[in-house]
Order: C-alpha cells, then sequence, then structure tokens
C-alpha cells in the first residue's frame, strides 16, 4: 500500500510544469516596466494639471478682478441710489408725516375735530327728535355756491347751517326774563328748523328772513306741515329777501344769528337795528352763534353782554359745537 502511494504522487508531481528561472525574471522586468511607465504617467499628469492649474489662474485673474472691480462699483451706485431713495423718497414722506401729526395734534385742529364729532353726535341723537317732525329734512350742511343767490349777496353770505335742538334749547333757558311778549327773529332762517324749534315758545310772533330760493321754499314747506299742537306760536312766516330788508319790529324783540353773514353784512345788519332803537328805545336780546365779530355789537354803544348761567354755560361749553354769546340792549 506504501509503495503504491508513493508512486501516485510522484507521478502527480511530474504532471505539474516546472516554474523556471527565466519565466521569473521576465515577469519581474515586466513590473518594472509597468511600474516605471506609470510614475512617469503619474508625473506628467501632475504637470499637465499644475499647467493647467496656472493657465487658469493666469486666464481668470484679470476677469475676477474687473469682475470684482465692477461689483465694487456697483455697490457704490446701489449705496448712492438707496441714499438717493432715502433724500427723494423716504425722507420728504417723513416729513411729510411730522408736519401732518403737528397740525393734527395742533389745539386748534384738535377743537375743530371735536367740534365736528359733537355736530355729529347731535345730529345721530337729540336732533332726531326735531327732524321727524320736519318734512325737508334740515341736518344737512348746504353749500351756499349750490343755491340761487342774488350775485351781489352771495360774496356777503355763509353756508347754511342747522342748529342742534340742545344748543337752542339752552341758549334760551339764558334769557334772564319771559319772552311771551317778545317777537322772534331769525337772520338766515335757512330751512326753518329755529323758525319751528321757536314756535315752541310762546314768542308773540316768529320771523325769518332767508335769501337762497331753493332753501325759502324748504322753509314755508316745513313751516306748513309741522304739528300745530306743539306750536306755542302759531304766527311763523319766513320772508325771501335780503336781511337788510326786513323791517326791524317795533315791539321788543330777540335776535337770532348762526353766523350768517360776512363782517360787512353783519355790520349793516346791526347798523339798521341800532337806528331803530335809537329812534324808540325798546329791550333787544340778540342770541349769536358761532361768530366771531362781536365787538361790532359792543362797538354801537347800545348792546351788553349777558353772562350766561353757569349751568348753561357748562353745557355750551362742553357739548355745543358752536360758540355762544349772549346780548342785550343797555334800555
Amino acid at each position: 500500500m506504501a509503495d503504491k502511494s508513493t508512486k501516485n504522487s510522484a507521478k502527480k508531481a511530474a504532471d505539474k510544469p516546472a516554474f523556471t528561472p527565466v519565466l521569473s525574471k521576465t515577469l519581474q522586468e515586466r513590473l518594472k516596466t509597468l511600474q516605471a511607465g506609470g510614475q512617469h504617467a503619474l508625473v506628467e499628469a501632475r504637470s499637465k494639471a499644475r499647467g493647467a492649474s496656472e493657465k487658469i489662474r493666469t486666464n481668470t485673474g484679470p476677469a475676477l478682478k474687473k469682475t470684482a472691480a465692477r461689483l465694487g462699483h456697483q455697490g457704490q451706485r446701489s449705496s448712492k441710489a438707496l441714499g438717493s431713495y432715502y433724500t427723494n423718497s423716504i425722507l420728504p414722506r417723513l416729513k411729510r408725516l411730522r408736519s401732518w401729526f403737528a397740525r393734527r395734534l395742533h389745539p386748534g385742529s384738535l377743537l375743530r375735530d371735536y367740534r365736528l364729532g359733537l355736530r355729529l353726535i347731535h345730529r345721530l341723537g337729540p336732533d332726531r327728535s326735531i327732524e321727524r317732525l320736519c318734512f325737508v329734512p334740515t341736518s344737512k350742511h348746504v353749500p351756499l355756491s349750490i343755491v340761487r343767490v342774488p350775485h351781489q349777496l352771495r360774496r356777503s353770505g355763509h353756508d347754511y347751517r342747522p342748529t342742534p335742538r340742545l344748543v337752542f334749547k339752552w341758549v334760551m333757558e339764558a334769557l334772564p326774563e319771559p319772552i311771551d311778549r317778545y317777537e322772534f327773529v331769525d337772520y338766515g332762517a335757512g330751512r326753518g328748523r329755529v323758525l319751528l324749534m321757536a314756535s315752541q315758545y310762546p314768542f308773540e310772533k316768529i320771523t325769518g328772513a332767508e335769501i337762497a330760493e331753493e332753501l325759502h321754499d324748504d322753509c314755508l314747506l316745513n313751516i306748513a306741515q309741522f304739528p300745530r299742537s306743539l306750536m306755542k306760536c302759531r304766527d311763523v312766516d319766513c320772508k325771501h329777501l335780503s336781511a337788510l330788508r326786513l323791517p326791524v319790529p317795533e315791539h321788543e324783540t330777540v335776535y337770532y344769528l348762526n353766523n350768517p353773514f360776512n363782517r360787512d353784512m353783519l355790520e349793516r345788519v346791526i347798523a339798521q337795528v341800532a337806528r331803530s332803537y335809537r329812534q324808540e328805545p325798546r329791550r333787544f336780546y340778540v342770541m349769536c352763534v358761532d361768530i366771531a365779530a362781536r365787538d361790532l355789537f359792543e362797538d354801537t354803544g347800545i348792546f351788553e353782554e349777558i353772562q350766561i348761567p353757569w349751568r348753561q354755560k357748562l353745557k355750551t361749553g362742553i357739548f355745543s359745537p358752536y360758540s355762544i354769546a349772549l346780548y342785550r340792549t343797555v334800555h
């Protein structure tokens, strides 16, 4: 058995090819050649990469500098444009906004806005009771420019503005004596709201003067349609004429003026009343609503201002959208 196994091993060893020293030497030379070629290729690749990098740096350097310079120039232009926008657009807006706040917070502006608010409150609140009784609404402001007025009188008149019901009530409460023997005259009667409110007091007679044709017609309609059961004085009329052409009553009279004229026209009307008084002295009262030229009454020498009772003065000072003054003749 041992001899047989030995023979098989020898046979297998004889079948394998012999590794000759010549073949091993050839492989080694081939490997050295490949290694040398690889190193040469690597060196050449590194050299080409370095050359390409230098070429890129050489070619792109000026372009990068030019781009950087352009970006810097654009940045300066953008900064200048931003500064120009701030100077020409934002700064003027800020100045206008500051000016607007300064105007709105000015005491005169605050007072005007407060009075505008009061007019709206009166219109939406207490005035609705008198408006429900009027055939033609009387609560709206009517510019003088949209109604028919003689050309020579257009510049002397003011727009129609209704008197708040409570304001008229407070002024009437300030009268120091009964008014049942007095006549009532309203210069610039408009649509007749004051005449209708006066008719609820026991005046002897009530007369209005209105130069605007449309307002005069509306006033007559309101007088005709007003409930007679509410009138303590039913002798109510409105004349379509100038205040200068309305005769001064021969009896004691209460005059009502809600800023109907400019200063020149007001001076002429007061002078007419003063002449009548000097011819026959009698008691006159003048209710001045939102009239700045009060010195005209004092200059006549026949009128003196009445101190309004503190209760009415407090009400009118806080809740009236118009200033109030009350005058009477010295007789």
